[in-house]
């Protein structure tokens, strides 16, 4: 209290008037004590120059004529005088003559002022007489009357001074508290509002500066109170965002050290904020170490002020789980422009990229056997061939393909060739080394060796023995299948990777044909392969001819046999090469079978087909067949395209019939069941090409709901001198009457032919004997 009372302005305005008034009054009494010591001293050499003048003359003739006596009694008289306290007369030798007041044993006194006990003052002067001095007169004046006046006098000046100081005192309490009362107030209620009482207010019953002071200390706290409620508001909003975020959010100073990070990295890597703060060179320590390198250059350009966006990385939890997460970052600036260093936020991508990685491995393997696909084949073959040009060695392309595999889903159905495909791939797979497999599709695989033709005719006649030693068995049936296999060499960089596979395809193909179960070894110069070239169109010109609008539209009549029915055609399509010339389907459509390209000419057929029947409404009575390939029907929006091209173009769907192979609908039969349903519902008729060609195929039948059905060629062509083709053909029709379907006979070339057919009961017949194709 008493320090306070120090540094308050109170006690610091009456220690400051106090010392004031005690210096004015030290000097106004000490002045006056000064002035009368003065007097008194002048009064005192006046006594003594006068006591000299009297005694000097009183005693110049008694000394001067020795009379001694008279001598002593005027010393006596003269001592009677209150202030003299001694007289002695001596001679010019020093020898009292006579004295008054003292004792003739002692010496003298020194001339001056004697403060020992009383204040004294020894006078000494010479007395003359005519001229001559006889001796010397000494006398002691009393000052106490002058010592005693001042002493009194600084006694009452004191006293007067304190009382005057004490009144001072009092006077200046009172009113330093007036003038300061609310300073105090005003302090008091700084202080709250400095503890955070923001709605402290001052109320003081003044017009004073202190009650004005008063006012803008209210108006002050009422700003600061607004102020730091929107801060506070605003604080909590920003805390809210950052701190609650699903993302881990990082704030990484200039200088690369942490300045703040959410609590969601808790969530994310299992390290409170509290620990991140103290990790050194935070964040690496929670990167995956294979990682680091990559966060580390992160980091660099962050603090350089480049941003970045999803660098994918691997964290390590602080339970020892890794976590795959993305970070982007963001450099930060102050208003002037400085750099605060960078903002990261970092999520968890974990579920994204499995996913991804997931959606990688399905687009680049196959679902049954787990084998790279023929995309993936593609692309490792393609990196095969730069290699090649960068210096690389050769390498040996292999197309294999299983012998019989055909019979084991005929007749033990699509599943037991599915795990039948699954024990092969892991034959070949053990007993492959150093060469990437993968499965082309169906019972096709495509293999790249790193190895030369030598080691490569080792390794097939290995697989070929293997898959020869392998028994399948399913449903009590036990089979052995074989393989052939087309190998080419990869040491050409002028071929590409069509021209490659499309080799290897055909070498496969000269293996079946030359007794399969064996290897067939693709070279230029023979003359096998130089016809087969001859059949087939690149892939890049049947590509070039849909993109060019180069395929044409034919069609051929399929003509009724019988009394009531409806003719209708098939549209047939052609290919216009770069010279002009019309290409037949024999010469492109197997190249587009072996290399997934029929759906495209299938769609663009069904297209230009409707288009123009859409356009063309002259005759609405007649109907159209148009062809469909396997792969096509195995696409599950098959259905759904052919409902949107009829919508657009608005052909009535009873003019349309869908012809789909034996082969394909068994193929795929639970798509050829759905697309069938799916075309009834349309109003769109179905009819099965080429049936007789398959090993089930009247096992089938029931299955498919087809309305038309068209007796393969085979069993057509010699039906006027094979009576085994007429034995099957009327059975076929037998048949599909008691199934309900009309039947449909191809390849009828002579008129003879058309005429047994009629005879028979086959209700249409379609051939050059009765139409040639024209354009559509």
């Amino acid at each position: 209290m008493k320090l306070a009372w120090r540094h308050s302005l109170r006690g610091k305005l009456l220690a400051a008037s106090i010392l004031v008034e005690v210096v004015m009054l030290g000097l106004l009494v000490g002045n006056s004590v000064r002035l009368i010591q003065s007097h008194m001293e002048r009064l005192t050499q006046a006594r003594i120059q006068a006591i000299e003048l009297a005694y000097k003359t009183a005693v110049a003739v008694p000394l001067a004529s020795r009379d001694y006596a008279t001598l002593r009694d005027i010393l006596d008289g003269w001592r009677k005088a209150e202030d003299v306290l001694y007289l002695v007369v001596a001679d010019n030798s020093g020898r009292i003559l006579a004295a008054t007041g003292w004792d003739h044993e002692l010496p003298l006194p020194v001339q001056g002022r004697d403060l020992g006990g009383r204040e004294v003052t020894h006078v000494r002067f010479n007395v003359d007489y005519l001229g001559q001095v006889y001796g010397q007169v000494q006398y002691g004046l009393s000052t106490d009357t002058i010592h005693r006046a001042k002493q009194e006098l600084f006694t009452q000046g004191a006293l007067i001074a304190l009382g005057e100081i004490t009144l001072t005192i009092l006077l200046l309490s009172l009113i330093g508290y007036w003038l300061t009362r609310h300073l105090s107030a005003l302090m008091d209620a700084s202080g709250r509002v400095a503890n955070g009482d923001y709605q402290t207010r001052l109320s003081l019953q003044s017009s004073d500066e202190i009650a004005q002071l008063a006012d803008h200390f209210n108006l002050m706290a009422g700003a600061i109170e607004t102020r730091i409620q929107a801060l506070e508001e605003s604080e909590l909003r920003s805390r809210t965002i950052a701190d609650y975020t699903y993302g881990w959010e990082s704030w990484l100073a200039p200088d690369g050290c942490l300045r703040w990070v959410n609590p969601a990295v808790h969530r994310l890597t299992g390290y409170t904020p509290e620990e991140c703060y103290a990790l050194a060179g935070y964040p690496l320590p929670l990167v995956h170490k294979d990682d680091a390198e990559l966060v580390r250059r992160c980091h660099g350009k962050g603090l350089a002020g480049q941003t970045g966006q999803d660098e994918e990385f691997r964290i390590l939890r602080k339970d020892g789980s890794v976590v795959w997460v993305a970070m982007s970052w963001q450099p930060i600036f102050d208003p002037e422009g400085s750099s605060l260093g960078y903002r990261s936020s970092i999520r968890d991508i974990s579920l994204e990229h499995f996913a991804r990685e997931e959606l990688e491995y399905q687009a680049n393997h196959d679902a049954l056997t787990g084998l790279y696909n023929r995309r993936a084949f593609e692309v490792h073959l393609q990196q095969a061939l730069d290699d090649l040009r960068h210096g690389g060695g050769g390498r040996t392309l292999l197309y294999i393909d299983l012998d019989q595999f055909k019979l084991v889903n005929d007749t033990c159905g699509h599943s037991a060739g599915d795990k039948l495909l699954q024990e092969i791939t892991a034959i070949m797979q053990r007993t492959i080394t150093r060469g990437f497999l993968a499965r082309l599709g169906g019972d096709e695989f495509g293999l790249l060796l790193e190895q030369e033709q030598d080691g490569a005719m080792r390794q097939s006649a290995k697989l070929i023995d293997v898959i020869n030693g392998h028994q399948f068995a399913s449903e009590g049936h036990n089979f052995r299948l074989g393989a052939s296999i087309g190998m080419v060499a990869v040491n050409d960089t002028h071929r590409g990777i069509d021209e490659l596979l499309i080799a290897a395809d055909q070498a496969c193909y000269a293996a079946k044909d030359r007794g399969r179960n064996r290897i067939e070894v693709y070279r230029d110069s023979d003359d096998y392969y130089r016809s087969q070239r001859a059949q087939f169109l690149s892939v890049e010109e049947i590509t070039g001819a849909l993109q060019n609008d180069r395929l044409l539209l034919y069609h051929q009549r399929v003509v009724p046999l019988r009394q009531g029915l409806s003719p209708h055609a098939e549209i047939l399509v052609r290919l216009r090469d770069e010279a002009g010339n019309i290409m037949m389907p024999g010469s492109f459509i197997p190249a587009a079978e072996r290399f997934n390209l029929m759906p495209e000419i299938d769609r663009w057929v069904i297209r230009n087909a409707l288009h123009r029947l859409g356009a063309d409404q002259r005759d609405l009575d007649d109907s159209y067949a148009i062809n469909l390939s396997g792969l096509s029907l195995s696409q599950e929006d098959l259905a759904e395209h052919v409902t949107g091209q009829l919508r657009e173009t608005g052909v009535d769907p009873r003019r349309i019939c869908f012809e789909i192979t034996e082969t394909a609908a068994i193929g795929s039969l639970d798509k050829a069941q759905m697309f069938i349903r799916a075309m009834h519902d349309l109003g769109v008729r179905v009819a099965l090409d080429d049936f007789g060609a398959g090993l089930s195929s009247f096992a089938y039948l029931r299955e498919l709901d087809a309305d038309l059905l068209k007796i393969d060629a085979l069993f057509v062509r010699n039906l006027d001198t094979d009576e085994r083709d007429l034995a099957v053909v009327r059975s076929i029709m037998e048949v599909a009457r008691v199934h309900g379907m009309q039947t449909v006979a191809e390849y009828v070339h002579k008129r003879e032919i058309a005429d047994i057919l009629a005879d028979i009961g086959v209700d249409y017949g379609q051939g050059f004997a009765l139409h040639e194709p024209e354009p559509l």
